[in-house]
């Protein structure tokens, strides 16, 4: 007499936690307003980022938006630093990006974000510098 075989379904939950985001903002001595931001920028993000960036370009003429510490965006978050670009030139004064991960700079580079921003490269760790050298090296690239 044959017999039943047990049949094992196993299921493989993959859990993903998404790294905490976190966005504020400094004036730094220079007289820029300096804009860190880590974790994944997205739609549920991005308003907090929206917040943040508004209080920023109200504070300083120039705002330098940090990446160094993100590692996602997505277009809610692209189109976020779309308007501050265009609400600083408007009032007169610029954004700058310090360029971040590989895959943020993909996402930018494919939303042909620096045709409109001017990036620049920080190494990590690496402190804020004058907004002068800001300035002279944003030009340069």
């Amino acid at each position: 007499m044959p017999q039943a075989s047990a049949i094992r379904s196993s299921t493989v939950v993959l859990e993903y936690a998404a790294p905490p985001f976190a966005c504020s903002w400094k004036l730094s001595d220079s007289g820029a307003a300096w804009v860190q931001v880590a974790g994944e920028l997205d739609l549920v993000t991005s308003p907090q980022f929206r917040q943040r960036m508004g209080e920023a370009r109200r504070a300083a003429p120039v705002v330098v938006l940090d990446l160094r510490e993100l590692c996602f965006i997505d277009g809610s978050g692209v189109h976020v630093i779309l308007d501050a670009a265009d609400d600083c030139g408007r009032s007169g004064g610029r954004l700058l990006i310090v360029r971040g991960s590989a895959q943020v700079e993909r996402v930018l580079a494919l939303t042909e974000i620096s045709k409109q921003v001017v990036s620049f490269d920080l190494a990590p760790g690496e402190p804020e510098p004058g907004l002068s050298h800001v300035l002279s090296t944003a030009l340069v690239v």
